[in-house]
């Protein structure tokens, strides 16, 4: 990378949190430039993950947790049952093509 193709930012430290970053680089074989370069990128990387306290990814797990009121009715059989109420005839049938596949 060219010096014309790289920006500088900046930023502040308390002597506490300096010195913390200080060691972690030193400990991790690191300038000051390059761990701050490391940290700056994967925060932003973990910045732009999906977040999995999300409500987009909870709902089902709400809807599990919700129980449903002991008045509710459903018809739900099992396999068995279904297969005998089959008055179907056993002939073979061809599914249509999948129009996805046609360019």
């Amino acid at each position: 990378m060219s010096s014309n193709d790289t920006k500088h930012v900046q930023t502040e430290l308390n002597e506490d949190e300096y010195e913390r970053f200080r060691e972690f680089a030193s400990e991790h074989g690191l300038s000051l430039k390059e761990a701050g370069h490391k940290a700056l990128i994967e925060w932003i990387e973990r910045q732009q993950q999906a977040d999995p306290n999300d409500p987009a990814f909870t709902v089902l797990d709400d809807l599990e947790d919700e129980s449903l009121p002991e008045t509710a009715e459903t018809d739900a059989r099992d396999e068995d049952d279904l297969v005998d109420e089959w008055n179907g005839s056993d002939q073979s049938f061809t599914l249509a093509e999948d129009p996805s596949a046609q360019s």
